[in-house]
């Protein structure tokens, strides 16, 4: 996963209730439903399911350390879609002993390499990339109301853009993706409904709905943005030009870390009650 910075997410707590609403106007439903989306739930069925969670969230110190304030967010984005999520006091193996004597019935923890929530009766376990591709995913499709048939542009094919493309193949989209690592691109290349663009711009030229998961600034320009472009980043940092986001930030659907979280609980619930994604 990218490493965040404070600076990142200093806002996110305070600005939950407003992003909640932004959404909202860009694709129809809120957070929630935007994260039931991506797990294939509707919104009633994640909110009943979250409203039995018990979510312990434990800081980790190891490799570069603490981010400050994460793991407060963290619980304040899983407080906001109705889970019962506390950070615990202690950090590492302690702090999973404090989670557990607490009855908590998911962890959630993040280091350097991995940001993940496990479900300790299912043994379940839901991957901050896969679940973040899903859920900016699902807001892409949804913001654009059907991608049944359309074209969809992906920057990158790390493990956020290859969820992401799954997920709009299993929307009846196609897929046409890009990305700098001829590696990362290859193993792309036999999947049924996905194009290998040249380069960025030969991508960007295919159509108007764009997924940016990327960790490179400006692959997206003013010139490649339209009044009918609408486009998903959940890169970090925005791969968005400064200028293209002062014209079209109203088509940009973009946070650091709260549609990520959500839909690693949606994700995770799905998977715990036997639902397979798609």
């Amino acid at each position: 996963m990218s490493r965040l910075t404070p600076q990142d997410i200093e806002h996110v707590k305070a600005m939950l209730k407003k992003h909640d609403e932004e959404l909202r106007a860009q694709t129809g439903t809120g957070l929630l439903g935007i994260a039931a989306e991506a797990a294939g739930l509707s919104e009633s069925q994640l909110a009943a399911m979250v409203a039995e969670t018990r979510i312990g969230v434990v800081p980790l110190t190891t490799g570069l350390g603490i981010i400050s304030g994460f793991s407060d967010t963290v619980q304040a984005i899983l407080s906001f879609v109705g889970a019962d999520a506390f950070v615990t006091a202690a950090t590492d193996v302690a702090g999973i002993n404090e989670a557990m004597a607490a009855g908590v019935k998911q962890i959630f923890m993040a280091d350097d390499l991995t940001c993940s929530l496990m479900d300790l009766q299912t043994r379940c376990t839901a991957d901050n990339g896969i679940a973040t591709g899903r859920g900016f995913g699902a807001a892409l499709a949804l913001a654009a109301k059907d991608i049944k048939g359309k074209k969809v542009v992906v920057l990158g094919a790390g493990p956020v853009g290859r969820s992401a493309v799954y997920f709009f193949l299993s929307k009846g989209a196609e897929v046409v993706l890009y990305d700098k690592n001829p590696v990362c691109l290859a193993r792309m290349k036999d999947v049924p409904g996905v194009t290998l663009a040249a380069d960025g711009s030969e991508a960007l030229a295919a159509g108007n709905l764009y997924f940016e998961a990327t960790t490179a600034r400006d692959t997206i320009t003013m010139a490649d943005m339209s009044e009918d472009t609408i486009a998903s980043a959940p890169g970090i940092p925005l791969g968005i030009s400064d200028d293209a986001m002062k014209k079209y930030g109203q088509q940009v659907i973009q946070d650091p870390l709260e549609l990520g979280v959500a839909s690693m609980l949606s994700c995770l619930l799905a998977k715990a009650a036997g639902k397979a994604l798609k």
